[in-house]
């Protein structure tokens, strides 16, 4: 009896992480995306790339989801959830399903790179060499797709593709996932100095209501800014 309920504990907190996660994901995706790709095409620096502004964000929120969860398969499920997102949304509009596809091959690179590090805390060094890995790999593979489905493949286009979104890219990503990270510490640690408590604000944030309405709001933000 305990150990069907210690189960069902488990399971209910994989799934409200999830929505949780995967909503502010979904969210975070269909505004500060829209608002990157305002900018003309001519003046999109790699500064300014939704790759290298949303992919940290992404896989701080996957780390987040690990840490709440303690369970690597937790970050499939939170990719599932956005990409079925993107992919509703690419349904009704008629457009590209290979946003959807991104978000999944980043999830499922960040599982792997978990598995192989094993990061106690997000804010910390290994949490840092999680994303490196994980960012590293999915530029990797995600280059290589857009390769794959291109009209010409040379060994030019091979290695000009990977300059730019492994190495440059990539570079730039992890430069601010460093930054992000260094914010996020500098505040726990004045939360830690002035005991500031914040264990209300968790309560709010990890209840099942506000988990299940972050899924909600991802999906009509995506549909309304799509």
């Amino acid at each position: 009896m305990e150990e069907n309920k210690t189960r069902k504990s488990e399971i209910l907190n994989i799934i409200f992480a999830v929505l949780l996660f995967g909503g502010l994901w979904g969210i975070i995706e269909a505004t500060l995306g829209s608002l990157l790709h305002l900018i003309p095409h001519g003046m999109r620096l790699i500064f300014w790339s939704s790759t290298t502004v949303l992919l940290p964000i992404a896989y701080f929120l996957m780390g987040a989801c690990y840490k709440q969860t303690g369970k690597a398969r937790s970050v499939i499920y939170m990719g599932v959830l956005a990409s079925v997102i993107k992919v509703i949304g690419a349904l009704i509009f008629a457009s590209k399903l290979e946003p959807a596809l991104y978000m999944l091959m980043e999830a499922l690179a960040m599982t792997g790179a978990i598995l192989v590090i094993r990061p106690k805390k997000v804010v910390s060094y290994a949490g840092l060499a999680t994303f490196v890995l994980a960012s590293t790999v999915y530029l990797l593979a995600t280059t290589f797709y857009r390769i794959g489905t291109g009209t010409e493949i040379t060994g030019q286009v091979v290695m000009s593709n990977i300059e730019k979104y492994v190495f440059m890219y990539n570079c730039v990503a992890i430069l601010y996932a460093f930054a992000f990270g260094a914010i996020l510490y500098g505040f726990f640690k004045l939360a830690e100095t002035k005991q500031w408590n914040i264990s209300k604000v968790k309560e709010i944030i990890f209840h099942p209501a506000f988990a299940g309405s972050m899924a909600v709001i991802a999906l009509a933000v995506t549909l309304i800014l799509h």
